[in-house]
């Protein structure tokens, strides 16, 4: 995984390949779901936590902890997220090359409201981002954002993808379709485990954020991000 990669991991929750996470075979949202006004301030953000606490927001420069990204625009009207390798402080010579070497690739985004009936003049309670493959490599994921105070936010919580344990733990989802691995354990015991769950509707894709955060509500603090002040 390249830097830029690794760090929008971290600041956006990208690496998904570890987790049986909702995916989709091809994007299933466009820019022209994108109802209602833009949910978030554009600029640079960090993720806050232990390793990166509030007073970074006043900084210049951020420890490498705090994966300082840019989310912006495109011409077209979906979101760019591009990891401001000139930001982070702490990154190796190693690194920073690599990740300097990749600065051309971004994380294309289509953000919706996570509701069905959606006002075009007002602000949803919860958005869904839909990640849109950027090469073979990629597949389409989606985050949950739930912002913070007055909007358009500088500040948000981030579900990391949504996990398919979490969308059926309270039955199936209409156009989600499980998918099963069979796992053998020391005794020979062979087991079915879910290894993944595809989409194939918006319905499906907002039906399990909602559920997914419901079931992650203890957690979600603990992934904030914010954007810095204004240079």
């Amino acid at each position: 995984m390249t830097i830029l990669r690794s760090a929008m991991a971290l600041a956006l929750a990208a690496a998904l390949g570890a987790c049986a996470n909702l995916t989709a075979e091809a994007p299933l949202f466009s820019v022209a779901d994108q109802i209602g006004p833009a949910p978030l301030a554009e600029g640079v953000w960090i993720a806050l936590g232990e390793d990166c606490p509030e007073r970074n927001l006043s900084r210049r420069r951020f420890p490498q902890q705090c994966s300082p990204i840019e989310i912006d625009r495109l011409p077209d009207g979906a979101w760019r997220v591009r990891y401001r390798v000139d930001l982070a402080l702490g990154l190796t010579r190693e690194e920073r090359e690599r990740a300097e070497a990749d600065a051309g690739r971004i994380m294309a985004l289509i953000i919706v409201p996570a509701v069905e009936r959606q006002s075009a003049d007002a602000f949803a309670p919860l958005y869904i981002a839909e990640s849109t493959p950027q090469s073979v490599e990629d597949r389409v994921s989606y985050f949950v954002i739930i912002p913070q105070g007055t909007l358009p936010a500088e500040s948000i919580l981030l579900l990391s993808g949504i996990g398919c344990a979490d969308a059926l733990r309270d039955g199936p989802i209409a156009s989600v379709t499980e998918q099963y691995a069979e796992r053998v354990d020391e005794t020979g015991a062979v087991h079915r485990e879910l290894s993944g769950c595809v989409a194939s509707s918006q319905a499906a894709v907002r039906e399990a954020a909602r559920r997914a955060v419901i079931e992650n509500l203890a957690t979600l603090i603990d992934a904030r991000y914010a954007r810095v002040a204004r240079r």
